[in-house]
């Protein structure tokens, strides 16, 4: 192996450590592949929350129950509708898939409500009202028990006839059914035979961001109701929503962007790099370095953090276009030189380098103070990345260079763009300062994204497919919800019983269609013995003589019925509700922690202004939306985002004076960057283009590379200014094709990003000679 490695890239004299070097690639590839957990769903790379609440809520979109569920519709593709046979073939062979946990229908649901009523009507008498106050007092009238007589005898000679038996043995007077009557309507309205489409719901063991194990169950669900539909003559066709589709189509998003990216800008650098240094030598010491820099960052990051996520990758994998920088000043300025001034001439542009790492690094601590994840793992990876790519530069590539004869690098047009300046600074600057005004203009007509299901539009297939099959199903949870915070579950339920008051003054008012709140499943301790003693004080002999007389009138038995024979029960507590099937229906809309407990009552077609007014004053009740919790993180995001960076580029602009000490020369070491970065600004702004945090990222990756720039044309380290714009240009044609690769994504914010940052570098690579005055012979 070491005398292979010297004959290929003709490397003689190859010592250990540079062996060493060279070996380390393959290894932290190696590791970086057995290590490194990859997530890809854009919540876990956005998501955080400023308060307990919104973090609890953050945590169950990304691994609660809701995570877990499919919505499957089956549709006939002919008149006839989806036999209920089929159904139940259907969901016996996905029961029997690896890692789900349970499938069901809505209309099975309803044998769950019949299971359960025989339970509930055991406490009945503590169950019936959310006010009991007027129910009662309604109910406990001539008029009231002679009406309550005939629905009994309506009940009894039904298809239910056997159930209503089961309850009246404990509730004579169907307080049961007081309670239920709108679950057993709307759950009836969801058995229809006839209906064009039958809906199921699939719950797995697993989170639905653990996209491998999600993957692989969605080509199972697939899979069984091929093998199944055939039978029947492809006669029926299968629809999937829920989160772990969009988690899986993500991760085959951002996985395909990364794979085509990283492949077309590798390719693509490597033969730029061979082009503009036409040296084998020089490009595998460079990628090699860059390969160790890269894996290196991804390592950090899975130290960090536990996992790396995708988008980190995508963009920090773009760091290539600032690291790439200092090892490409220091072949150049070393291919000048003889071999044995090499670490000198390296040692001499060194300050510089430092310097421009410190800024850039400025600007990534900036945005990783924002304690959002992205922004925090990025900034990690971007220090790790900067910090190592500085050391091996300096103290290791000047020894690999080992080129036999001295080269001076030149690229065409960069020579005559710098002539050019010289001659024609003043217009220039004129033109530039006019160019400043008119980007100034536009930067007051900049918008800023709101919604943030905009950042992902060629996911909008998908939003469609879950719109449509979200409106075939009954009982399935909205997007709006009323949250309710207890310290405790009885704390919760008792919050929650006022806001149900409330909502159905709402409904009377028009203001609300429908809300599905834990009523009549769930009702705090305190309510329950509030409705057996308000029932125990009816229960006189007057109004049982009322009852019997009603059941005489109807023709039924008073033997049998005519009784007030209430069980004295204990309270039915959330914990024995959950240990029945009921607690398919609640689990979903209820958050348990340490120390706190989170109710959400789903909210149907409502007035947003009035219902969010009405609540607005509420303590431990807010009114919340999945999208809009999305679109508030990311207005948070964004503003703290806009102070951080701007924070960083005054910390920027203090470290250049202090390293100057002449406020004019920071200033005009910074005004490449900055100017780069308004012209941006300016046509975001004249474009009308929505602009969103990663227009932010964009902004700081094309300062952090452009004030690079500025630091190495100002202080010329090397001694001579045409030698270090020509380096310069070599940098910022790598970074430029880097950016530039990225319009190929599929990923709309990563295309965004390509424009922005390769737009934004080659623009401030321009500006420097214009900006910053030197002679040739300075």
């Amino acid at each position: 192996m070491r005398t292979l490695i010297p004959r290929l890239f003709n490397l003689p004299g190859l010592t250990r450590r540079h062996l060493l070097f060279y070996l380390l690639p393959p290894l932290l590839a190696v590791i970086a592949y057995m290590a490194t957990t990859v997530k890809t769903d854009i919540s876990a790379f956005i998501l955080a929350g400023d308060n307990a609440e919104e973090i609890l809520l953050a945590s169950e979109m990304q691994s609660g129950v809701l995570s877990r569920r499919y919505l499957l519709s089956v549709g006939a593709k002919q008149p006839g509708g989806v036999p209920q046979q089929f159904v139940r073939q259907l969901r016996a062979r996905l029961q029997g898939i690896d890692g789900v946990a349970d499938v069901w229908s809505p209309s099975q649901q309803r044998d769950v409500v019949q299971e359960l009523l025989s339970l509930y009507s055991k406490h009945a008498g503590s169950l019936y009202s959310l006010e009991p106050e007027n129910d009662l007092a309604k109910l406990f009238t001539p008029q009231g028990l002679q009406d309550r007589a005939a629905l009994l005898k309506q009940a009894l000679l039904s298809p239910q006839a056997s159930m209503v038996k089961t309850i009246v043995r404990h509730d004579p007077l169907l307080l049961t059914l007081d309670a239920f009557k709108e679950q057993v309507g709307t759950l009836q309205q969801a058995a229809d035979p006839q209906a064009q489409y039958q809906n199921l719901v699939l719950e797995t063991t697993m989170s639905g961001l653990e996209v491998p194990e999600q993957s692989r169950i969605q080509q199972a669900i697939q899979a069984e109701f091929d093998g199944l539909v055939q039978n029947e003559g492809q006669r029926f066709q299968l629809e999937m929503t829920g989160v772990p589709i969009f988690a899986v189509a993500t991760q085959n998003l951002i996985k395909g962007d990364i794979e085509k990216v990283s492949a077309l800008s590798s390719i693509a650098l490597i033969v730029l790099f061979f082009l503009i240094f036409r040296s084998f030598n020089a490009l595998f010491q460079v990628f090699s370095l860059l390969l160790i820099v890269i894996l290196s960052a991804i390592l950090a990051t899975q130290a960090t953090f536990g996992y790396v996520h995708g988008m980190t990758i995508a963009l920090g994998s773009t760091l290539v276009g600032i690291c790439i920088d200092y090892p490409i000043h220091a072949v150049v300025h070393a291919h000048t030189v003889t071999a044995a001034e090499r670490y000198a001439v390296v040692a001499r542009i060194w300050p510089s380098m430092v310097l421009g790492g410190l800024t850039t690094l400025i600007g990534y601590v900036a945005l990783g103070s924002s304690g959002y994840p992205g922004f925090q793992q990025i900034a990690v990876y971007a220090a790790t990345g900067i910090l190592l790519a500085l050391l091996l530069t300096r103290f290791v590539l000047p020894g690999l260079v080992k080129t036999r004869e001295q080269r001076q690098l030149n690229i065409p047009c960069v020579g005559p763009w710098a002539r050019f300046c010289r001659r024609h600074r003043l217009g220039l600057s004129l033109l530039l300062l006019a160019g400043l005004g008119v980007a100034l203009w536009g930067v007051q007509s900049l918008r800023w994204l709101e919604d943030m299901q905009q950042l992902t539009p060629e996911l909008n297939y998908l939003k469609e497919n879950d719109k449509r099959i979200r409106a075939r199903m009954v009982s399935v949870e909205p997007g709006r919800f009323i949250m309710v915070t207890g310290a405790d579950n009885e704390t919760a339920l008792r919050k929650t019983e006022q806001v149900y008051r409330t909502l159905q003054e709402l409904k009377r008012q028009g203001g609300l269609s429908e809300y599905f709140g834990l009523y009549p499943w769930l009702l705090s301790v305190g309510q329950q013995l509030q409705n057996r003693q308000l029932l125990q004080q009816y229960l006189t002999e007057d109004n049982l003589a009322l009852w019997r007389e009603a059941l005489r009138q109807q023709g039924l038995s008073v033997k049998l019925l005519g009784r007030f024979d209430y069980p004295q029960t204990e309270p039915l507590k959330p914990e024995q509700v959950f240990a029945t099937p009921a607690k398919r229906l609640l689990d979903s809309r209820v958050i348990e922690s340490e120390g706190k407990t989170v109710v959400m009552i789903w909210i149907a077609d409502h007035d947003y202004d009035l219902v969010k007014a009405t609540f607005a004053g509420w303590s431990g009740v807010q009114y919340f939306s999945y999208r809009e919790l999305l679109n508030g993180m990311l207005q948070d995001y964004t503003e703290k985002a806009e102070m951080l960076l701007l924070a960083g580029l005054a910390l920027i602009v203090a470290l250049l004076i202090v390293r100057y000490r002449s406020v004019f020369k920071a200033l005009q070491t910074l005004m490449p960057a900055v100017m780069a970065a308004f012209f941006i600004f300016g046509i975001w702004g004249l474009s009308g283009a929505l602009i969103s945090f990663l227009h932010l990222v964009g902004f700081l990756l094309a300062v952090a590379i452009c004030v690079d720039y500025g630091i190495f044309y100002q202080e010329n380290r090397g001694g001579d200014i045409a030698l270090t714009y020509q380096a310069m240009a070599a940098s910022m044609l790598t970074s430029v094709l880097a950016f530039g690769c990225l319009i190929t994504a599929d990923s709309t914010s990563l295309r965004t990003l390509s424009g922005v940052v390769a737009f934004g570098v080659l623009l401030g690579f321009l500006l420097c000679p214009i900006i910053i005055r030197h002679t040739p012979e300075k």
